[in-house]
């Protein structure tokens, strides 16, 4: 009876690590980031149903499953990282980039805004353009008024970039009328 004992103890001496290492066995940070990569692309040749795709990244994670001693009855969504593969992580990325993204864009309002209203200041002090570009100005304009008597739309939009062009050199707001620049449309 004791060396049965002794013999139950030792084989769950021998056997312990063998269990634990099923169990609790974590992969190594490069193996489980292959392995979420290979269970995300399944997931998603899943949803279009790729089969061929789908059995490829199926004997990738199999091959995982057989370097760790994972059983291969083992449902893939438990090795992935969070229990539901990177998908839940990439869509907490996603909603972080774009929360990410909005505060980009306001942040980025509220400098266009501070600058526009310099350059109203600017303009409104500044009222001139060099002599070139007022006659440059002055031919975009003229032709723009043609364009718009003769409904070429395609034109009257090229015309109108490149007076913004003019525009935005001077730091000119463009809610001010192009009449109000042109020398032939009156003083400016």
């Amino acid at each position: 009876m004791k060396k049965t004992l002794v013999l139950s103890v030792l084989i769950l001496v021998l056997l312990a690590p063998a269990f634990a290492q099923w169990r609790g066995r974590q992969l190594s940070a490069d193996d489980q980031r292959r392995f979420d990569s290979y269970f995300s692309r399944w997931q998603d040749y899943q949803r279009t149903n790729n089969q061929s795709e789908m059995r490829s990244m199926e004997k990738r994670m199999q091959d995982v499953y057989r370097h760790y001693g994972i059983p291969s009855n083992t449902p893939y969504r438990q090795i992935a990282s969070n229990g539901g593969g990177p998908n839940w992580d990439r869509d907490r990325d996603w909603d972080r980039e774009r929360d990410r993204d909005r505060d980009w864009d306001r942040d980025r309002r509220a400098e266009w805004e501070r600058y526009r209203d310099r350059d109203r200041d600017y303009w409104r002090q500044n009222q001139r353009l060099s002599g070139e570009d007022q006659d440059r100005f002055d031919s975009y304009f003229q032709r723009w008024q043609n364009y718009r008597r003769t409904n070429n739309r395609d034109e009257v939009i090229s015309m109108e970039k490149r007076m913004f062009d003019v525009y935005d050199h001077y730091g000119i707001p463009h809610d001010v009328p192009f009449e109000r620049v042109a020398l032939q449309g009156g003083r400016y």
